[in-house]
């Protein structure tokens, strides 16, 4: 089996949650605390050692068991069989969410005539080959898109200082000290995501250490922070706050010189690569929690998904429904769901498995 090093994991990451970090979750953050929204995003710092602690002692006590065998070592199988169905049903919401936003975004900032079929279909189809090529290929992939992400975004943070008035971050708590706690939630959720992390650290060739788990969290906070600071800075907390996709209109502020304008088509890559990434990775973990199905089983069950990302796309559907569902049902309760399920890894840690007390009855018996 072909297994990944830790920093490909890193790279994987900064494009799945950064995705979610750095553009879906700022009108949430916006929208929920205004002008406080950075500051209730800065305190989830606090989090990390909480979120590093939780994660490490996960992934040692799996100790390179997949996570159905852990889970059926550690709680039996039909206890087993009901988590996992509940895994795969968020991994799909996860697919059909991002495909949703990424199409609506293409169809309102772009591709204004462009049937949904055209625009659907070969990205579908190139996230079905990648996640049936293998984790490998995603985080090859995710190595070569990365650093072209990272250039393009300081690009654009540092090619908008001229435009950018920080005082606009000041003064906080106008609409009382606990407007924005709801952007605490919001801002915590990409921590929530490196849950993930334990549904394939089997797959790699070393274990991501605890200063590794602190550098992704602090830089899946610098991503929220970087763009959620920007967007107030420079259009101001009321304008940010009525902008559909804050982030992507820091791309339109963006000049070079005085006769280049209209550099937004650059953030049609930052999208899509993470995108890309993201729903690829979530098709693969699908595919990894039907362990025992023949290769063309599983192809047809990502193609089954492919064919939802296909209508999920194409059947009209308002955006702003979309956004509103979004904010106020489905990222919540998913936020709840890896709660949940991280407080029921991090339990199992504290559970004798079953292989290790039929060992001891074995031995006792001898």
């Amino acid at each position: 089996m072909k297994k990944i090093s830790s920093i490909q994991v890193l790279s994987i990451f900064f494009l799945s949650i950064g995705l979610l970090n750095h553009v879906i979750l700022i009108p949430f953050l916006l929208s929920a605390g205004g002008r406080d929204a950075w500051f209730f995003a800065a305190l989830t710092i606090g989090l990390i050692p909480i979120w590093v602690y939780l994660l490490s002692r996960i992934i040692k006590n799996m100790n390179n068991d997949t996570l159905a065998a852990w889970l059926e070592n550690k709680f039996g199988k039909p206890i087993k069989n009901i988590v996992l169905f509940f895994i795969k049903i968020y991994l799909i919401s996860l697919v059909l969410a991002t495909t949703k936003e990424t199409m609506d975004w293409i169809t309102t900032s772009f591709l204004f005539e462009t049937p949904s079929l055209a625009i659907i279909l070969p990205f579908a189809l190139l996230c079905i080959f990648m996640a049936h090529s293998g984790l490998r290929s995603i985080a090859i992939s995710s190595s070569v898109l990365l650093p072209i992400v990272v250039i393009l975004g300081l690009f654009v943070a540092t090619g908008n200082i001229p435009k950018k008035d920080y005082s606009h971050l000041l003064p906080l708590f106008e609409n009382g000290y606990f407007h924005g706690t709801r952007a605490f939630l919001y801002s915590s959720y990409g921590f929530a995501e490196l849950i993930l992390l334990a549904f394939f650290q089997e797959k790699l060739t070393d274990t991501l250490s605890r200063k590794g788990l602190a550098l992704l969290c602090l830089g899946m906070l610098f991503l929220l922070l970087g763009p959620l600071t920007a967007a107030i800075a420079e259009f101001g907390p009321i304008l940010a706050e009525a902008m559909r996709y804050p982030a992507y209109e820091q791309w339109r502020l963006l000049t070079i010189g005085k006769y280049i304008e209209h550099t937004d088509f650059f953030s049609i890559y930052q999208w899509l690569a993470g995108a890309y990434i993201r729903v690829s990775l979530a098709l693969f973990l699908i595919t990894e929690t039907f362990k025992g199905k023949s290769n063309n089983m599983k192809l047809g069950i990502l193609f089954a998904i492919g064919f939802l990302m296909v209508i999920i796309s194409i059947v009209p559907f308002s955006n702003f429904k979309f956004l509103h569902i979004s904010q106020n049902y489905y990222y919540p309760g998913t936020f709840y769901f890896l709660l949940l399920l991280t407080a029921f890894l991090f339990i199992g840690t504290f559970i004798h498995s079953k292989e290790g007390k039929k060992h001891e009855n074995e031995t006792i018996q001898k």
